[in-house]
């Protein structure tokens, strides 16, 4: 999560670090990942090789794991937790650490050595620390034949999960939900229609709609309490989807993107000298909350739950900004057309959510033969990876229509959406479950806040960039130098959008702006992202 306006945070960034080079790593090191790693595996004699129990005798495996802010529980009281310590003969120990603390104590964790078994969550620059884990290759070969399947079909997702070493640190989370954009805006449709407004389509067409939600009391209490545009510093939230109205976007939140074949630097594009200036316009005219550069998640919510928000981005469901009773009055709508005439949307560059890195197994494990089977099990049949990932059936789902599952739309007293559910009841977005192609095909939308998410991947996906720099992993060596230039010039990012927008921009500090970028060596760090993206399109074949 990016923790200041603008800059990616450069350890959440690494985990869609993106280099070709890791694709021909990935290939021309599948001895050491395929069939021959598996025949080598090392034989465990605490281990089943399989069935239940995993364990042979009660085995302790000493678990860290990152909690949702939704979850309102702990995952020692979730009933997949529970069944899974009844079946396979593994007792855990569970420590949780806030979303929010993630990477800080992760990495304090590795570079104190304090390791558990396994880390479940995903790590920050994870090649920088691969002397800490374990290689998984022929561990997967041998006991998770789930995930070797879906590798068979979908062999991106090992490419993308791949050091250039050859070898599997970590296991992925995978939800299939098709191409869709990972951002998309809403827009209180009932204060549009209250002014007779259309939606805008243009970047002037917004500021005259958000000056019209400023000015004419369109929530009707006689009060100037209206907050045309609200944000927080969460990249799904942030400023960054602005910058789609511009022609721009930030891929995978580098600071760079990919125009016509070329990697450019956003931050130093005439376009972004233009974005720049329509905020400042926006600030000064009082149609962007002030509070969005400092406020965190739950000011937020507080802010849409009172229903005073016309305007925000968001990631998935307008409900967690705005509440359930609320989210009917917000439509989602395309981004703005730039200058040319064009619409552009950042869709994210799997068909779903992917996290290559949310099961780690460290050097400290023990048993990592018991690791890697606790991950088939929870991943080998439909109903345990439902149970793990949403949780249980008829409380949070049910099955309907034969094969058909749908999602609960009617919410327990006590919580405020689903993700609140869902989180609580499994470990959700958290885990380490693979929901493939198949258990989508299975999903009956009827739930209203997924019937909507369902018409914003239509109304998105013509409009989604396709030629973007795809998933994957650095070596340390690389990860090192454009970690540490990364930091000095997401550090000036930070402060100059923030100034910019504030107290504005012209001519003369956008040349002084330029003349800092040169200093921090940004064409060297764009330069680094060229090569890359270069040589995954000739190893693909483009």
């Amino acid at each position: 999560m990016r923790k200041k306006l603008g800059a990616s945070t450069i350890m959440h960034a690494s985990l869609a670090l993106t280099v070709a080079g890791l694709v021909l790593a990935g290939c021309s090191n599948e001895k050491e990942g395929g069939s021959e790693a598996a025949k080598n595996a090392p034989v465990n004699d605490k281990v089943n090789a399989t069935g239940l129990p995993i364990a042979k005798e009660p085995m302790t495996i000493k678990m860290v794991v990152k909690k949702s802010d939704n979850d309102k529980t702990s995952w020692q009281e979730k009933e997949s937790i529970k069944k899974a310590q009844q079946e396979t003969g593994l007792k855990f120990e569970i420590t949780e650490i806030p979303g929010m603390a993630w990477n800080e104590k992760i990495g304090i964790m590795i570079a104190s050595n304090d390791l558990p078994d396994v880390i479940v969550g995903g790590i920050p620059n994870l090649s920088l620390y691969i002397d800490s884990f374990r290689p998984l290759n022929g561990l997967v070969d041998k006991y998770a034949p789930t995930l070797v399947k879906l590798y068979g079909k979908h062999p991106e997702y090992k490419v993308a999960g791949t050091l250039p070493d050859g070898n599997l640190y970590s296991l992925p989370l995978l939800q299939t939900t098709g191409n869709y954009a990972n951002v998309a805006f809403s827009i209180n449709k009932v204060w549009l229609d209250k002014l007779n407004l259309k939606v805008p389509t243009n970047t002037d067409e917004l500021y005259q709609v958000l000056k019209a939600f400023k000015d004419k009391d369109p929530n009707g209490n006689g009060k100037a309490d209206e907050i045309p545009y609200s944000f927080y510093n969460e990249q799904s939230y942030g400023l960054d989807p602005m910058l789609w109205n511009f022609g721009l976007m930030n891929d995978g939140q580098t600071n760079v993107m990919v125009d016509k074949g070329k990697v450019i630097f956003v931050p130093s594009d005439p376009r972004y000298y233009d974005y720049l200036v329509y905020l400042n316009k926006m600030y000064k005219d009082g149609l962007i909350d002030p509070d969005g550069f400092v406020q965190k998640n739950a000011d937020y919510v507080a802010k849409g739950k009172k229903g005073v928000l016309g305007f925000f981005n968001h990631h998935s469901y307008d409900d967690i900004v705005v509440g359930t009773d609320k989210a009917s009055e917000y439509i989602d709508i395309l981004p703005m057309k730039d200058k040319s005439g064009n619409i552009l949307a950042l869709g994210n560059k799997v068909p779903g959510d992917f996290v290559y890195d949310a099961f780690v197994v460290t050097k400290k494990a023990q048993n990592p033969e018991a690791l890697v089977r606790l991950y088939e099990y929870f991943n080998s049949s439909f109903d345990s990876r439902m149970l793990f990932s949403f949780g249980p059936e008829n409380v949070v789902w049910s099955k309907v229509q034969g094969d058909k599952w749908e999602k609960a739309t009617k919410l327990p007293t006590g919580f405020n959406n689903f993700a609140e559910l869902r989180h609580t009841q499994s470990p959700g977005m958290n885990g380490f479950y693979l929901l493939m192609d198949e258990d989508n095909d299975r999903l009956n939308v009827t739930d209203p806040r997924d019937v909507k998410v369902k018409q914003k991947q239509t109304l998105y996906t013509p409009y989604l960039k396709k030629d973007v720099i795809p998933l994957g992993q650095d070596s340390a060596e690389v990860l090192k130098e454009r970690t540490t230039m990364a930091t000095e010039i997401n550090t000036y990012l930070s402060n100059f959008l923030a100034q910019s927008i504030m107290k504005g921009i012209d001519d003369a500090g956008w040349k002084e702006h330029l003349d800092k970028l040169k200093k921090l060596n940004v064409d060297k760090y764009v330069s680094g992202y060229q090569q890359f993206y270069d040589r995954a399109q000739k190893l693909m074949g483009k």
